[in-house]
């Protein structure tokens, strides 16, 4: 099943809301290998004796793979769950961060 997701950058960090509705907040496993975040998760339907009359929600195990930019400091993402929205925050790494540069003045300029 698809897990829709929106991605935005604010300030110095990128942030990730993906739909999980339904879902057990222990199921979820986010993990990171080198630049791919995999988001994975179950959501349980125990049937009992009823009658079931529709069944449209999927259930069972889902798993999404997002690739990241070198940009993204994987070592510093944050996660949480709540109302049924997973959020991640990835700090973007220091060396990606914008910085000024000294501009030297004509009697210390670089040779053309």
């Amino acid at each position: 099943s698809y897990m829709p997701a929106d991605a935005y950058r604010q300030d110095d960090k990128f942030y990730m809301h993906i739909d999980l509705p339904g879902v057990d907040p222990e199921s979820i496993d986010v993990t990171v290998e080198k630049n791919t975040l995999t988001v994975s998760a179950e959501r349980k339907w125990e049937r009992g004796e009823e009658q079931v009359l529709l069944n449209e929600r999927p259930t069972g195990t889902f798993s999404r793979q997002f690739f990241l930019g070198e940009s993204l400091d994987t070592d510093a993402i944050e996660a949480g769950y709540d109302h049924g929205v997973l959020t991640l925050a990835i700090p973007v790494a220091e060396t990606a961060k914008a910085r000024k540069i000294a501009v030297s003045t004509t009697h210390e300029a670089l040779p053309a």
